[in-house]
């Protein structure tokens, strides 16, 4: 019953896809995490990858406009930080920016800040390949509700669960697909927050519970077949969550699916890969053991005198998967039995978020091949002008994050990027160097000349050409000469909610503002209305709104030119050519 210490639910027989059991023969799979929302990227990777089937291991974007209201804080931060959907230039005016704001600016905005997940429901935007996904750690539980009860349907999406399983025959193998979705956080097993049945989430997450988990192990049960390759997806990764390593053991996994550590490199390996012998393995095991018995003492009674019939054949499946354990080394050595397969067979992928990798499995002639994919770290910052800090290597720090890496701190996530456009990319993005520096951020293009000029005036000048750095949607606004204008005035005049940054130019003597600046716009349409601002009145200033030049004002007659002379910028910012029309672009300052 809802309320109570475990989710309320009936034991429910499997589902097998529908009883649609597909045979095609020589077919690719591509495992990806971690989407967040930007649904049509899975299309693109499909076909840059020529997937036939797509599994997705969680995050998928289960969110729709009445999600907005559900969403804790602390999550829609966690969202924005992460989203692909959202531009780079509106994440960073996000995070300074009250969460009500943030709420009222996606809710309004035209395109889908927090997950495509409408277009697809609506049928505006399909998936080109059958995709096969649990759900992850921020999904509105509500919508996964109606998945279940039929009111939502998508074509080509199947969500994989603890009731339900996919069967594909592929390539002369039975691939049989089992789910389990949700972040796994021990103190929460026995929570089902708001969801109704054996799932369980709320303010817009989810994780999993110990009923989930035994009725997964039910499902398993009554559709086990040993010709079958038996695979389990998960959110949560198996080489962190010993209870999932230890389900993956009663279901007889041969691959574990998993995402969750937001690694740069996908992982594949086994246990014998890793642990010195098994004995290392069980202890692994064994703490999971203990970690979860004592949660369990602690409210058996109280869970015992809630539960149905039902209820308690499923926290029994549960309390199995729990004291699955390899037999020690004192029990090999007085019963000998078979060395566990699974520590030498069962393989594990761990896959990076899909922007930045992938695993494709390919399946032919009864064998099953992997092929992965990873954008990987930027070593380029050791060729920076200064000695990298010896903490700033390209392992994980103390927290278990990666450190920046690409021009951008790691959380960042800029972009959706494509195998063919990895290498270009990565040769044109900023590098970061180490904190103390004059800049924080470095072009790769100018590493050279920061190299050989020590002097101040050379560190200024770098300094200021970082300061003009560009987003794709800036404008150069001029003509502001006839009277005093402000920051405050530029984004009331285009708009607050259109305005992500205004820079004002110092002129090189004076140290004083000039009579232009290039302001920062939210989207390709905010920049539109901009620009068709061209010639209005603002305190008595005729405005010259138009795109600058190019994307970063640099290369604009060789390393040092200024795009105009210094001569004739003088004589402009001390009113001499007010009466003639400014450039388009005015020095960088």
């Amino acid at each position: 019953m809802n309320g109570s210490p475990i989710p309320s639910t009936t034991s429910m027989s499997p589902k097998q896809n529908g009883c649609n059991v597909m045979n095609i023969d020589g077919k690719r799979i591509l495992c990806t995490a971690d989407v967040r929302g930007n649904i049509s990227q899975l299309n693109q990777l499909a076909r840059d990858t020529n997937a036939d089937y797509i599994i997705h291991t969680g995050d998928f974007g289960f969110y729709e406009k009445t999600s907005l209201e559900r969403i804790s804080d602390r999550t829609l931060k966690h969202l924005v930080q992460y989203s692909t959907l959202i531009p780079p230039t509106v994440r960073k005016r996000f995070s300074t920016t009250p969460i009500d704001q943030v709420r009222s600016s996606i809710d309004n905005h035209p395109q889908p800040y927090l997950s495509e997940f409408p277009e697809f429901l609506n049928r505006s935007k399909r998936l080109e390949v059958p995709v096969y996904t649990v759900w992850g750690a921020c999904e509105d539980v509500a919508i996964l509700e109606k998945f279940r009860n039929g009111e939502y349907q998508i074509p080509n999406l199947h969500i994989i669960d603890e009731a339900t399983t996919h069967l594909l025959e592929v390539g002369g193998v039975s691939l049989r697909l089992f789910g389990l979705g949700g972040a796994v956080v021990s103190h929460k097993l026995f929570d089902n927050g708001e969801g109704m049945d054996t799932i369980a989430g709320g303010a817009g997450t989810m994780w999993t519970t110990a009923l989930q988990i035994g009725q997964l192990v039910d499902t398993a049960q009554q559709v086990y077949n040993p010709s079958e390759v038996r695979v389990l997806v998960t959110h949560a990764s198996p080489g962190r969550e010993g209870l999932l390593a230890q389900l993956a053991l009663v279901l007889k996994a041969d691959f574990t699916i998993s995402a969750g550590l937001h690694f740069r490199y996908g992982i594949s390996y086994n246990e014998f890969s890793c642990q010195h012998d098994q004995e290392h393995y069980r202890q692994r095991l064994l703490q999971s053991n203990t970690s979860f018995m004592q949660l369990w003492d602690a409210i058996k009674s109280q869970v015992e005198s809630y539960v149905d019939e039902n209820q308690a054949a499923l926290l029994q499946n549960a309390l199995s998967v729990v004291n699955r354990l390899p037999p020690s080394r004192e029990e090999s050595l007085a019963n000998p039995v078979p060395e566990d397969q699974a520590f030498k067979n069962m393989w594990n992928f761990n896959l990076p978020d899909a922007a930045f990798g992938w695993v494709v499995l390919d399946v032919n002639q009864g064998r099953v091949s992997a092929e992965t994919k990873s954008q990987g770290f930027n070593f380029s910052y050791r060729k920076s002008s200064m000695v990298p800090n010896p903490a700033s290597s390209p392992a994980l720090t103390a927290t278990g994050a990666p450190p920046p890496v690409m021009g951008t701190p790691y959380p960042d996530r800029s972009s959706q990027l494509r195998s063919a456009d990895w290498q270009q990319q990565a040769q044109s993005m900023d590098t970061k160097v180490p904190s103390g520096s004059d800049s924080e951020w470095k072009d790769n293009g100018s590493s050279k000349d920061e190299r050989i000029s020590g002097s101040q005036t050379s560190s200024n000048r770098n300094s200021k050409r970082m300061s003009m750095q560009r987003s794709p949607y800036a404008i150069y606004v001029g003509g502001l000469t006839n009277s005093p204008v402000t920051d405050d005035d530029i984004r009331e005049f285009f708009g607050p909610e259109s305005v992500t940054g205004v820079r004002f130019p110092l002129d090189h003597e004076t140290r004083q503002p000039r009579f232009h600046c290039y302001v920062d716009l939210i989207d390709p349409i905010a920049l539109e209305n901009a620009l068709a601002k061209n010639g209005q009145m603002l305190k008595d200033n005729k405005l010259v709104i138009n795109r600058p030049n190019s994307s970063d004002g640099r290369n604009r007659g060789g390393r040092n030119a200024r795009g105009r002379s210094f001569r004739s910028a003088r004589s402009s910012d001390t009113g001499l050519g007010r009466g003639i029309r400014e450039p388009s672009m005015g020095a960088d300052a």
